[in-house]
């Protein structure tokens, strides 16, 4: 029989907490190292007395390691909001936008006024005329040809059909907070079509009804027209959480699928969880059973007997069998009014008041709604742990008896100096394992810092008073330390008692932020962090080793490494909520997260996750090339091309390049260096002007140290200031500046479903007749197909597709390897049956002609169709439909004619190998040939 190897999930032994076993492994280790020397090791020698003194003080230390992780990082004050901080709790992590048409339905049902909801595809057929070169499609049939394509289906549109409560008074009203809703959630790559109540199918009851003789036979009525109501369009029920734990759902099955977050909803929601069975069951009907109804009626108190019943259409017609009727496809079957109910007790007839029978409907709708409304959307409580200090530490020499004279009882007043003597040097010697235990009890106090995701955590390792703020900023400690502050006469036995504390944090990691201090501090910062990556099943080895392959193994990498995996953790919710939703094109002003469609974050799901995973600080839809970095090129006395590098805003040049550039590579280089020691106050350095009236600043390479070489001034700031104030104040600025601009990085996720031509014919406002779609050809993206009609690729060129964009010219995004890493990265995160074209595109402002960058060219069109697109812009009128054609026709245009930039390579003589230069190589699909 074959084994299976697994790993087991509790290891801990518990030795830590049994003294004797600690006492016992104590006396093994002295025979061992010191048999020769001591040989007696029963309880009254003091070493086995200091040796027990120490077990005591490990098995203390063990009892706290092994605390709930509740109580380690509870916290003295604000304990429960800290705890929300720190972690996340179940509705804010399980829960996920929808991804299903169950989930559309469930999150739908949330709306008040709706009753229930269903969400189809819509098809929308396009058809292909191969005569034209190139081929040309359209929403209208073209005449026939001997040559013909079949027309293709756009995927991803949708329709949505509404049941809604009986007491809507205002239907538009609860149809435009849907499509609002569904805007919020949209699939990446879908779209909505259109928003609408669901058409009826009447069915006519006739019965023939024996009541029991107490019966009230219009309670009686109002029941049975309740029961085929809830038979017809079943009514689904909201859960609270206790009764949903009940009905035996794990806490993932309760919050599976979109759960509102009543405290970040713009509309009002119900309350309460939804059984996902019952709402699959409480689907439309295909037909309606005479026997189900039978079954309903029977199942009503007060009825004895069915003497006659029948079903039928509304018309009258029964159809082939008269115990079924089918029902229409996407409509729900109703009461008509053509039903009867007839009543007798016994062999007497009875009447209905018909008014009391509407009086006791109401009764009972009123008791449906008031179940719907005594839930809430509860989150599971958070343990909240009990704060206990774990880091208060008492020596344990205050343990040992009293004839030791160490505790705080000390000497008698004739001990001799000898004695004293010898007292001291125990303290002292002790003082050695009492720091260690310190150390230890101090450590784990900061677990709940070391497992935060707080960006500004360099400066929560110090504790106050110790350092000045720059040192605290400046730290990087991953071992911490205190002070052994109860030891009877401390300072008699320190060498230097002043500076105690200082030496002590010296000692666990350099407190300036230098040397094996900091090589630490990375290290086990990044091992944390992976260990909460890990948490979620999250990797950034890849990226890793990317980086320090781009900037070699130094802060610059460690820094960017950390900050990407930082943001990345800070992010999680939403990153793993909205994985698969497309941005908010239509309404933005409801946008849970922000408004409007540009400088927004509202991007699609993958974007966001994307962008993190890439490391790039800024995912917000944004200007892509801007006029704040600015690569232009000049020529000096000897006409030789060159290229320089600046950094401005409205008021003028902030920062220039301190020497001229032969290739535009290098100026790339040093332009993005620029950047990053830019966000650093302490790599300015501040001169005065020859006459030392006037005051600026250079921009220094703190790793280039000698002051006469011409790499350690990376950059100027060419204009002088009357004060040192007023330079630091210019600094700061720039600063700020260069923090916001995040050098360019940043991404377009053009979704082609959105890029479809409109329906619309421009004369459909002049007149009340239907119109055909009129979109002129070239509002429909290039096919690929031949003369033939045969399609050399897909020939749908919007169903489930994207154009992914990155400016092509910043640090990262100009590296192959780099590119290659974000594509196969992207490839992995897009849902499996999305396809993307992703395209490197663009230059710096200036740098070409503004009508040759592609990326100034997109940024300007792809904003001007998104306004167009917006609910916002209505249209109302001819004028708004040739609006939108326009901005969809240059956005069009643009994408079709954008083009990745490749870095330049060169050929070199296969017979001379040593003028092959690394990096500077030609790579098939990687490079171009550069010029002489």
């Amino acid at each position: 029989m074959q084994t299976t190897t697994t790993i087991a999930k509790q290891i801990h032994t518990g030795d830590d907490l049994d003294f004797e076993f600690l006492k016992k492994t104590g006396i093994e280790y002295i025979e061992k190292l010191g048999s020769d020397l001591w040989t007696d090791y029963n309880a009254h020698d003091p070493g086995v007395t200091i040796l027990e003194m120490l077990a005591y003080a490990i098995t203390d230390l063990s009892q706290r390691i092994n605390m709930p992780i509740q109580d380690l990082v509870a916290t003295e004050e604000n304990n429960l909001k800290n705890m929300h901080e720190q972690f996340l709790s179940a509705i804010h992590i399980l829960p996920s936008k929808p991804i299903t048409a169950l989930d559309y339905r469930k999150l739908f049902l949330y709306i008040p006024g709706v009753k229930n909801a269903w969400i189809a595809a819509r098809e929308t057929q396009v058809f292909v005329n191969c005569d034209e070169h190139p081929a040309s499609l359209s929403y209208t049939p073209f005449e026939e040809t001997e040559i013909t394509h079949d027309p293709f289906i756009l995927k991803g549109l949708n329709t949505i059909l509404l049941d809604l409560e009986d007491e809507v008074e205002e239907p538009d009203q609860v149809i435009n907070t849907v499509k609002k809703i569904y805007h919020q959630n949209r699939n990446l790559c879908e779209d909505l079509v259109e928003v609408s109540v669901i058409e009826t199918h009447p069915i006519a009851i006739c019965a023939y009804i024996d009541l029991h003789p107490t019966a009230d036979e219009e309670y009686v009525l109002a029941l049975i027209y309740q029961a085929i109501d809830a038979y017809f369009s079943p009514t689904v029920d909201f859960y609270s959480l206790k009764q949903m734990l009940d009905k035996g759902y794990t806490t993932d099955q309760i919050f599976e699928g979109p759960t509102p977050l009543p405290e970040k909803e713009n509309t009002p929601v119900k309350g309460g969880f939804i059984d996902s069975k019952e709402l699959a069951a409480a689907d439309l009907r295909r037909e309606v059973r005479l026997s189900d109804i039978v079954q309903l009626i029977m199942k009503i108190e007060g009825v004895h007997i069915i003497k006659d019943i029948s079903i039928s259409n509304c018309d009258g017609s029964t159809g082939e069998n008269q115990w079924n009727i089918c029902i229409t496809p996407w409509h729900k079957p109703i009461r008509c009014d053509k039903s009867t109910f007839n009543f007798t007790k016994g062999i007497l007839p009875i009447g209905v008041n018909e008014e009391k029978v509407a009086h006791y409907q109401e009764q009972l709708q009123e008791e449906e709604r008031a179940k719907k409304q005594e839930h809430s959307i509860e989150d599971i409580p958070f343990p909240k742990g009990t704060y206990s200090a774990p880091d208060s530490y008492t020596t344990f020499q205050n343990d040992f008896p009293d004839t030791y004279g160490i505790s705080t009882i000390g000497l008698p007043g004739k001990a001799t100096v000898t004695r004293e003597a010898k007292a001291n040097q125990l303290k002292a010697y002790l003082l050695f394992f009492d720091q260690v235990l310190a150390n230890y009890f101090k450590h784990l106090s900061k677990a709940k810092a070391l497992l935060s995701i707080d960006d500004t955590l360099k400066a929560m390792y110090l504790d106050a008073a110790i350092f000045s703020e720059e040192e605290k900023v400046a730290a990087k400690q991953m071992y911490f330390s205190q002070p052994v502050t109860d030891l009877a006469d401390r300072d008699s036995i320190l060498q230097t008692p002043a500076t105690y504390e200082q030496e002590l944090i010296a000692i666990m990691g350099d407190v300036k932020g230098v040397g094996t201090g900091e090589e630490v501090f990375y290290k086990k910062r990044n091992e944390l962090l992976d260990h909460l990556l890990s948490r979620f099943a999250e990797r950034f080895s890849e990226y890793t080793f990317l980086m320090k392959m781009l900037y070699g193994d130094n802060t610059v990498s460690n820094d960017e490494i950390l900050s990407a995996k930082l943001h990345f953790l800070q992010d999680y919710e939403v990153l793993s909520r909205e994985r698969g939703v497309g941005s908010n094109y239509c309404c933005p002003e409801v946008s849970t997260t922000d408004t409007g469609i540009w400088d927004t974050v509202n991007v699609s799901g993958v974007q966001k996750r994307i962008a993190r995973l890439l490391g790039i600080k800024n995912y917000r839809r944004r200007d892509l090339t801007t006029a704040f970095l600015e690569v232009y090129e000049e020529k000096d006395t000897d006409n030789l091309k060159e290229y320089r590098w600046r950094i401005k805003n409205d008021t003028g040049v902030l920062l220039s390049s301190s020497k001229h550039y032969h290739h535009l590579n290098q100026a790339y280089e040093e332009l993005f260096l620029a950047y990053y020691l830019a966000q650093q106050q302490e790599n300015f350095e501040f001169k005065k002007t020859a006459g030392g009236d006037k005051t600026y600043f250079n921009l220094i390479n703190p790793e280039v140290t000698d002051s006469t070489d011409e790499d350690r001034i990376v950059a100027r700031r060419i204009a002088f200031t009357e004060t040192e104030e007023a330079s630091i104040e210019a600094r700061d600025a720039l600063i700020e500046l260069i923090k916001e601009i995040s050098v360019d990085e940043g991404m377009y996720m053009i979704e082609h479903i959105l890029l479809r031509p409109d329906r619309y014919h421009l004369d459909q406002f002049e007149t009340e007749e239907p119109l055909a779609p009129d979109a002129p050809a070239t509002l429909f993206m290039p096919v690929c197909i031949d003369a033939d009609c045969t399609a050399c690729s897909p020939i749908d060129p919007y169903s489930y597709r994207v154009t992914i964009l990155f400016p092509g010219w910043t640090r990262r995004f100009r590296n192959k390897d780099f590119r290659q890493f974000a594509e196969q990265l992207i490839r992995e995160e897009l849902p499996a049956h999305v396809m993307a074209k992703i395209c490197w595109i663009g230059q710096p402002a200036k740098l070409v002609a503004d009508e040759a960058n592609d990326m100034l060219n997109i940024q300007e069109r792809y904003k001007a169709f998104l306004e167009a697109i917006s609910c916002t812009n209505t249209i109302t009128a001819k004028k708004d439909i040739e609006n939108y054609r326009s901005t969809l026709n240059d956005l069009i245009t643009q994408i079709n004619t954008v083009h990745t930039i490749y870095q330049s390579g060169r050929l070199h003589d296969c017979d001379n190998e040593e003028t092959e230069t690394k990096g500077n190589k030609i790579i098939l699909g990687r490079t171009n040939i550069g010029n002489l």
